[in-house]
């Protein structure tokens, strides 16, 4: 394991904190009996000697205590379920723990339980998880090739990884072995005991996550669960009485509930700054730590090194011909692509729209308000538009209202957006022109929403029946800035000066 990969070890462990295991034989078991899933017997069989290969071959029985104790010295709360045919899985336990450990061989039924389990946890494309299939089985090829060839949904398919691991969506499923199993010679590294099988899921998920921007990200979010109970104890119940009385004095009262909200996402950033400054993820020493992964020569390393220090004035002649070779015009286009190689344009548009748009997932219907980006086809052509009515005007709408929208265009300007569409990442500008429609607010709750159309997307429909795709939702910040931009513009004083005067001060 690379310096970074281990840095990134010591972020990953602090933010795994449960694991789930499903098993018809986690507790010795030797026949399957009708009931519920099996709490552990009160006279345990957990097994603290090495797996023994019998006449029929391979025990299938897990050692469930040190499977336990393996989480256990990495911080990982594991829970060992014994699995009964017939009966209903806890669900919800199996979707909210961060490894998911299936036995292949479930009441010898050839796999078909851990492919639905699978398949289950491959359809949320959103959540990051690693299911590992912990089987007795010693022919991992065939259980490769069932669950590469099982359809998750619309057609998705697996991905083979270099690493071995299988990925639909965000899901990867890494295939082990239990103790005792003779795969063949080419999969001997596949045998683990029990005991061992949490540092292999730990550094499978390394080998999927590491890296600077998700080292940050990961410790944003351990500081947020860690500082659980002090967020609910600063926002506590006996605050019920003022914010009663707020809301009361409120013109619009339900916005009661969106100034509490506003004010805890004030102190998660708090929380987050604090653990990103005392921890720096992706600081000097992480990036140095990167840097090595990368295959570029030592002189060249040390002088990206160098423009990455502290101090450095970022400037493109203190790197050698041998990284650049002429000197660029535009080093900012330059560097990513030096590290990112062909990728480097999609890159940087996609960290800018991560900059710019809020993250919005799931099926619900979307709302057309401030911030709100979308795209209609006229005339053979894609045309793009941001919403800038405000949103507490884009609520308890009645009959059909007027919203004003801003164009989207090519040309260059002082607001420039990376939008994402069904063709990729584009790089618009905000204009002036302003672009009016009329929407009816749907059902009792007064606001303009969505319909769905399609296996993902979403679009409204104005009232002359035209169909503008959501394309995304700006965060806050930059939509009050496109709002003040063209209040400006609007605001400005038409003063004509003499052409003599107009044409010298372009000269200066």
């Amino acid at each position: 394991m690379t310096e970074f990969n281990e840095r990134f070890r010591l972020v990953a462990t602090d933010f795994l904190r449960t694991a789930v295991v499903l098993d018809d034989r986690a507790y010795g078991s030797s026949e399957a009996t009708g009931g519920a899933l099996r709490p552990p017997p009160t006279r345990r069989s957990y097994r603290s000697d090495r797996v023994e290969l019998t006449a029929d071959g391979p025990s299938h029985d897990l050692d469930s205590a040190k499977l336990v104790e393996g989480f256990a010295r990495h911080g990982i709360l594991c829970g060992v379920l014994d699995c009964v045919p017939g009966t209903e899985e806890p669900g919800k336990l199996v979707e909210h723990a961060d490894i998911v450990v299936l036995d292949w061989q479930m009441w010898g039924d050839g796999g078909e339980f851990a492919l639905e389990r699978i398949r289950r946890l491959a359809v949320d494309q959103y959540r990051l998880r690693i299911v590992a299939v912990y089987t007795g089985e010693p022919d991992l090829e065939t259980i490769r090739s069932r669950i590469s060839r099982s359809e998750v949904t619309d057609g998705q398919r697996w991905e083979d990884l270099p690493s071995g691991m299988l990925q639909c969506n965000s899901c990867y499923v890494a295939l082990y072995c239990k103790e005792g199993t003779n795969p063949r010679p080419s999969l001997a590294g596949r045998v683990v005991h029990e005991g061992d099988l949490a540092e292999k899921l730990v550094a499978d998920f390394v080998e999927i996550a590491a890296g600077l921007v998700p080292a940050v990200a990961l410790t944003a979010l351990t500081s947020v669960r860690d500082n659980a109970y002090r967020l609910l104890n600063s926002f506590a119940n006996r605050l019920d009485p003022a914010f009663l009385c707020h809301r009361a004095c409120l013109p619009t009262p339900d916005d009661a509930e969106a100034f509490v909200a506003r004010k805890v996402a004030g102190e998660i950033e708090e929380i987050i700054g604090d653990a990103v400054a005392a921890r720096q993820p992706a600081g000097l020493g992480a990036i140095s730590a990167w840097l090595a992964t990368r295959e570029m020569s030592g002189e060249a390393r040390n002088e990206l090194r160098r423009l990455l220090a502290p101090g450095s004035d970022r400037a493109a002649q203190l790197l050698s011909p041998e990284l650049h070779g002429n000197k660029p015009k535009k080093p900012h286009r330059w560097f990513t692509g030096k590290l990112a190689g062909e990728a480097a344009g999609d890159v940087d548009h996609e960290f800018a729209w991560l900059a710019s748009h809020r993250i919005v997932v799931g099926d619900e219907p979307r709302r057309l308000h401030l911030g709100t980006v979308v795209g209609r086809e006229y005339r053979g052509t894609q045309e793009f538009y941001v919403c800038i009515r405000p949103r507490c005007d884009s609520v308890r709408l009645t009959g059909h209202t007027p919203f004003l929208f801003l164009k989207l265009t090519e040309g260059k300007g002082v607001a420039t957006l990376v939008l994402r569409s069904s063709t990729g990442f584009v790089l618009k500008t905000v204009s002036s022109m302003p672009f009016v429609r009329e929407f009816a607010s749907c059902g009792g709750n007064g606001v303009v929403i969505s319909r769905t159309f399609g296996p993902k997307g979403h679009c409204f429909v104005d009232s002359a029946g035209a169909e503008f795709e959501w394309l995304g939702e700006l965060r806050e910040e930059f939509a009050q800035r496109i709002v003040q931009r063209y209040g400006s513009h609007l605001g400005r004083v038409a003063a004509e000066d003499t052409e003599w005067l107009r044409m010298t001060e372009r000269d200066r």
